[in-house]
């Protein structure tokens, strides 16, 4: 091997290294997880047991990815294969009020898991959702919160082994 080809290879590595070094890395702010069962069966928003922060501080700006996943399942009557459950993923401020709800969460229209048509807690299905806060929250602590709802005859359903994770 010439030498100018072993300093080009030298350039090359040191170039590529040079790349790498200042690639952007997530940091965890907060990974948990669950287990058991929790069944929900009443209509409005559920906490979503285990899924919620402690405080986070939050700087202007600061963009968080927040992770969430559960096998879950729906109960509604046989037939029905449009029942389902899905869940909204908020931002908590000091005094546990809800100041923000992530994107592409908020609202009922996002199914989490849905009935296939059988009678029972049906349509096991293990699913995740990344959720996305571009903040222009002011500097504060701040909480996660995983909340869950029932949608379009479901009766019941059942959130299993579930996580949360926050990055930044």
């Amino acid at each position: 091997m010439s030498l100018l080809s072993l300093l080009r290879r030298s350039f090359a590595a040191a170039a590529l290294a040079a790349v790498s070094v200042g690639a952007a890395q997530a940091h965890t702010l907060f990974g948990t997880t669950a287990t058991g069962n929790q069944i929900i069966n009443v209509p409005g928003p559920v906490l979503v047991s285990g899924m919620v922060s402690p405080f986070i501080s939050i700087a202007p700006g600061q963009r968080l990815l927040v992770h969430f996943a559960a096998e879950c399942a729906v109960n509604a009557p046989a037939g029905n294969t449009t029942a389902w459950t899905d869940v909204d993923i908020v931002m908590l401020n000091a005094a546990g009020a809800v100041v923000r709800s992530l994107v592409p969460m908020g609202g009922n229209l996002g199914a989490f898991c849905s009935a296939d048509g059988s009678a029972g807690l049906s349509g096991w299905r293990s699913n995740k959702v990344i959720a996305e806060l571009r903040t222009n929250l002011p500097l504060g602590r701040y909480r996660v919160q995983v909340r869950a709802r029932l949608n379009n005859g479901a009766t019941q359903a059942s959130y299993g082994e579930r996580t949360l994770l926050i990055t930044n």
